[in-house]
């Protein structure tokens, strides 16, 4: 599993990077790693550009660290989504469109 963390100077944004694909067997790993970010992590970007495959697992991820980040008056975005990530998004948004999934379509894919 490929999780990295980058905090900025002063601690105030973060970027949690995922190299791998995201199902129910990884996202534990991926929360773990969000859960550990120090309290005074306002912006979280959820850098993605290594993932190639998600299942429902990551609209799970995202929902649990954005609400995560929300409690503590941050954002999260989301960069670097590849076409079947960005598919699965576009599906959530359809069925859901009253939560955030527009926003997180919004973000820039890979570069």
């Amino acid at each position: 599993m490929g999780t990295r963390i980058f905090l900025s100077p002063g601690g105030l944004a973060a970027t949690l990077t995922v190299d791998s694909d995201i199902d129910d067997r990884a996202r534990p790993a991926i929360e773990s790693a969000a859960a550990q970010l120090p309290p005074s992590v306002r912006r979280l970007t959820l850098d993605l550009a290594g993932v190639g495959f998600v299942d429902s697992a990551l609209l799970h991820l995202v929902l649990t660290i954005d609400r995560s980040v929300a409690d503590r008056g941050g954002l999260l975005r989301i960069v670097g989504l590849r076409p079947q990530p960005r598919r699965v998004l576009t599906l959530a948004a359809d069925l859901r469109p009253d939560t955030r999934w527009q926003t997180y379509l919004a973000s820039p894919g890979p570069s």
